[in-house]
């Protein structure tokens, strides 16, 4: 289950839907490395590939669109941007306003050739999640309370397989920000009952049971990771920009989740539950 899959399809049949031309491409790693350049609206299919490979797929003309994370991004540009190491509250960024500053130094970061267009309220963000109605972990309810007592605890790194690599990167960062070694700290696509603690993004469909929790990240281990269009600054017009902005100002966390979970249960269904939702916003036929 790849999110980059899922967004991409959401991406081509807004689109679409308003009757822009647009297709579906998927960028390969040799593909990408040779710089073939793909005239037309393509947008990218795949997470494995890595933000670097989606970036240098936009800049030379592969694709014109690609799904992207707005902390992760800048990471994968300049893992030594300072704004990452220093932290930025969840509270006080703003994904609708040029200054939220993650969102800004990201954006300095890009190649000319690529554009940054609005971010979604919708997160991609690592989060902790604990177990509703256990016991032992009942009282627990942010990062630095289960730091205190991480020690007694397996927690387990919750990721689909084309998320493996990065979500395990990310589970490293945040443990630098602990105070104790948890008991255990493994991955797995699978939760079971046995699994008290997760480290997971936060469009996890896993977190849509209602079974778990999110704690608060009072330690700010990470900044918040929000999803937006990357696009190429010579493909992407106006009327393709509006149409981008419209789906990230409607486009929740939850929804991305949503979408993910049909992918991940039911694949056959997601093009008609992806139709069925830009329908419910808005996004019937062509715009007057």
């Amino acid at each position: 289950m790849a999110p980059d899959y899922v967004l991409a399809k959401l991406y081509v049949a807004a689109l679409q839907l308003r009757g822009v031309p647009a297709r579906l491409d998927r960028i390969e790693s040799r593909r990408a490395a040779d710089g073939v350049r793909n005239v037309g609206p393509g947008v990218t299919q795949t997470s494995s590939i890595g933000h670097r490979a989606k970036l240098h797929a936009i800049s030379t003309g592969l694709v014109d669109a690609v799904p992207e994370y707005t902390s992760q991004l800048l990471f994968a540009i300049n893992p030594d941007a300072p704004i990452l190491r220093a932290t930025v509250r969840r509270d006080s960024a703003n994904p609708d306003a040029e200054f939220d500053p993650v969102f800004a130094e990201m954006t300095r970061s890009l190649p000319q050739e690529t554009r940054s267009l609005r971010p979604s309220r919708a997160e991609r963000t690592m989060v902790i999640a604990v177990r509703n109605k256990d016991p032992h972990i009942d009282g627990i309810r942010t990062y630095s309370q289960l730091a205190d007592r991480c020690e007694r605890f397996s927690i387990l790194i919750h990721a689909y397989p084309a998320d493996v690599l990065e979500m395990e990167h990310w589970a490293e960062l945040v443990n630098r920000h602990y105070r104790c070694t948890p008991k255990s700290l493994l991955t797995e696509t699978t939760v079971t009952s046995g699994d008290d603690v997760v480290l997971t993004f936060a469009s996890d469909p896993l977190l849509l049971s209602g079974d778990w929790r999110l704690l608060t990240d009072d330690l700010h281990s990470l900044a918040a990771a929000y999803i937006f269009p990357l696009v190429a600054k010579s493909a992407v017009d106006r009327p393709r920009q509006l149409i981008f902005d419209e789906l990230s100002e409607k486009l929740t966390t939850t929804d991305v989740a949503e979408l993910l979970r049909v992918e991940y249960r039911t694949p056959d269904q997601l093009d008609q539950f992806i139709t069925n939702w830009l329908r419910a916003k808005g996004f019937s036929g062509r715009e007057k």
